[in-house]
């Protein structure tokens, strides 16, 4: 947003409560966030400092975690959409 104003949105259907969990969806918010960021750097001209905010704590806590455990794998592709 930029002064109240939306400038880009994404969604993504992830599927139904019964095939996903809050996490996930999450996570697939960040990584949508994330390419919304850099969309918006590019028209920009250029890459700049971003900022994400989170409010799922089991999000957050598993950013800097390199396990595997379930829905891992899009912790892991959010690491990937950050390089």
């Amino acid at each position: 947003m930029e002064g109240g104003r939306i400038i880009r949105e994404s969604r993504f259907y992830l599927g139904t409560v019964d095939e996903h969990t809050v996490y996930e969806g999450e996570v697939v918010g960040m990584i949508l966030a994330v390419k919304l960021l850099e969309e918006e750097m590019r028209a920009r001209g250029g890459r700049r400092t971003m900022a994400l905010g989170a409010d799922n704590q089991a999000a957050i806590r598993s950013t800097h975690i390199f396990q595997s455990k379930p829905g891992h794998y899009l912790m892991d592709k959010f690491h990937n959409e950050l390089r």
